[in-house]
This record gives structure tokens, sequence and C-alpha cells, in this order.
């Protein structure tokens, strides 16, 4: 597991500092957004479902507020505490600016 700098106990735990990445080439015709999220999201929320949850938003912010919301909700069904929750996502190339205007 990669986590931040500094954390010498998770560290004894063998949690590393280095972080784990790709690199991916992105289709316009495909590719229409992107989140990025800690483990607070990917524990309880396949990739798909993320998509199906974000879909209906009209916006990133929205869509933030929507994976948080359903990603807690998931975290005291199964372990009645949350693990600390990080999403961004970014709208690529345009998409939904049409909704917006």
């Amino acid at each position: 597991m990669s986590r931040s700098l500094g954390d010498a106990v998770a560290h004894t735990a063998g949690v590393i500092s280095d972080p784990e990445f790709t690199e991916k080439e992105l289709d316009p015709s495909t590719d229409r957004v992107i989140v990025v999220a800690t483990d607070g999201l990917w524990e309880f929320v396949e990739n798909d479902e993320t998509i199906e949850l974000l879909e209906p938003t009209p916006g990133p912010a929205e869509a933030v507020d929507c994976l948080v919301k359903e990603a807690n909700a998931r975290w005291m069904q199964e372990e009645q505490v949350i693990d600390d929750t990080t999403i961004i996502v970014a709208h690529l190339f345009d998409y939904k600016a049409s909704d917006e205007e």
C-alpha cells in the first residue's frame, strides 16, 4: 500500500511512500471523465459502479458529492467506521459542456 511521506508508524507495518502510477493515452471518443480517489472510495465501489453513479450528475462537484455519500454509506454498512476519502472528478474533452449552455 502506498501512503504519504513521513508516516513512520505505518512504515513499520509495511506501508510505503512510493506512489503507484500508470500512464494511459486518452481517447476523446471513449474517455469522458477521470476519477482520482483514495481507498475510501475504491474499498467498496467498483470502477463501473463509479461511472454509473456519476453519470447522472451535472458536474464534477456534484459527482464528488455523490461518490463520497455512496462510499460513506457503504463503509458504515460494512465496517461501522469511515476511512478517509479523497475524490477528484474531472470532465474530459468538453464532456457535458453542451449541458451547461
